[in-house]
C-alpha cells in the first residue's frame, strides 16, 4: 500500500508541471475499463495536444490479481507521447512511452520499461468519443523481463 501512494504521490507531483505549461492547448481525459485474464482492469490517460496530430501526456493502469489463473495485479504509471490522424469521425493513434509497473503475484516487484499503445476512436460529438486500443506494458528492469500485459480496453474520451 506504500508503494502504491509513492507512486501515486509522484505521478501527480509529475503532472502539475505538464498542467501548469499546457496553458490554452487543447487537453483530453480518458478512462479505461475492460475484461482482463485477472478479472476488471481500469486506466486513465491525461493528454495534451502539442500540434494537430501530435499529444504528450501520462497514464495509469490497473489489473485485478486471479491467482487461479496465475494473472498478476499489476499497477501501471508512466508517459508517453501520441500521434494521431483523423479520418472522418474517427481518430486512429500510436502511442510509444515508459513507465514504472508495480508486479504483484506472489511477491511484489517494481518494473521499469517501455509501453505500447494504439487504438482507435470514434466520435460522438466534439467532446466525445467512444473507442478501444490495445496496450502492451514491457518491463527491461527487475524479475520479470519482456511483455508483461497485453490487453485490450475500451474507453470513452473527453476533450477539455
Amino acid at each position: 500500500m506504500k508503494l502504491f501512494a509513492a507512486l501515486l504521490l509522484a505521478g501527480t507531483l509529475a503532472a502539475q508541471p505538464l498542467a501548469a505549461q499546457s496553458g490554452g492547448r487543447a487537453k483530453q481525459a480518458i478512462v479505461h475499463a475492460g475484461i482482463d485474464e485477472g478479472g476488471l482492469a481500469l486506466g486513465g490517460d491525461f493528454l495534451v495536444n502539442d500540434t494537430a496530430t501530435e499529444s504528450y501526456g501520462g497514464y495509469l493502469r490497473i489489473f485485478s490479481k486471479d491467482e487461479d489463473k496465475g494473472a498478476p495485479a499489476i499497477f501501471a504509471i508512466g508517459a508517453s507521447g501520441r500521434g494521431h490522424v483523423k479520418v472522418g469521425i474517427f481518430e486512429y493513434y500510436l502511442s510509444p512511452g515508459f513507465g514504472l509497473i508495480h508486479h504483484s503475484l506472489d511477491e511484489s516487484e517494481v518494473l521499469f520499461g517501455p509501453t505500447l499503445t494504439y487504438g482507435l476512436t470514434a466520435d460522438l460529438d466534439q467532446y466525445i468519443g467512444l473507442g478501444v486500443e490495445n496496450t502492451k506494458l514491457y518491463s527491461w528492469i527487475g524479475e520479470y523481463k519482456g511483455l508483461i500485459k497485453d490487453t485490450f480496453l475500451a474507453h470513452v474520451r473527453f476533450r477539455l
